[in-house]
């Protein structure tokens, strides 16, 4: 059952989706009715969940199921499918969630995790400059953790 995300609770879990090209205006209307509908059908273990979800930076999808009745992978595999199918059809790939989106100026790019280590230490990006953090795993880690400076971030640990 879709609901709006700012009435969806804080626990509910995410699931991130990185978008291989920022979506136009036209793409975003057919997107937003596309994951109400979604949202709408989202059931585990037979049961109606709560579901609602953002479209972040034109890059990111995020959904978010509330899981008082505990997710099945079955829905989450059901929505991923219905998901890839769509972004196939509007001709938009997904990148894998290794690659972390670094803003540079108004844009974001994306590194691999070694890429990015040694644009550090070689201070081509700086510790300063933020991230988008998909290691979240909640709407309330989405509020609080989703752009961070890197300096404030997991990667510090392998520097």
């Amino acid at each position: 059952m879709y609901i709006s995300y700012n009435n969806i609770s804080p626990k509910s879990k995410s699931w991130i989706y990185i978008l291989s090209k920022n979506i136009d205006k036209n793409i975003l209307l057919d997107l937003n009715a596309f994951l109400i509908k979604i949202c709408e059908d989202w059931k585990s273990h037979g049961q109606t969940t709560k579901a609602s979800y953002v479209i972040s930076n034109n890059r990111f999808i995020i959904l978010f199921a509330e899981d008082k009745n505990l997710i099945s992978g079955c829905s989450i595999d059901k929505s991923n499918k219905e998901l890839r199918k769509k972004l196939n059809q509007l001709k938009i790939d997904l990148l894998p969630n290794s690659k972390i989106g670094i803003f540079k100026e108004d844009k974001i790019e994306f590194f691999k995790k070694i890429d990015l280590i040694n644009l550090i230490k070689n201070k081509k990006i700086l510790l300063s400059q933020n991230m988008i953090n998909t290691t979240i795993n909640n709407k309330e880690s989405f509020e609080k953790k989703w752009v961070l400076p890197l300096k404030n971030s997991w990667i510090t640990k392998f520097l």
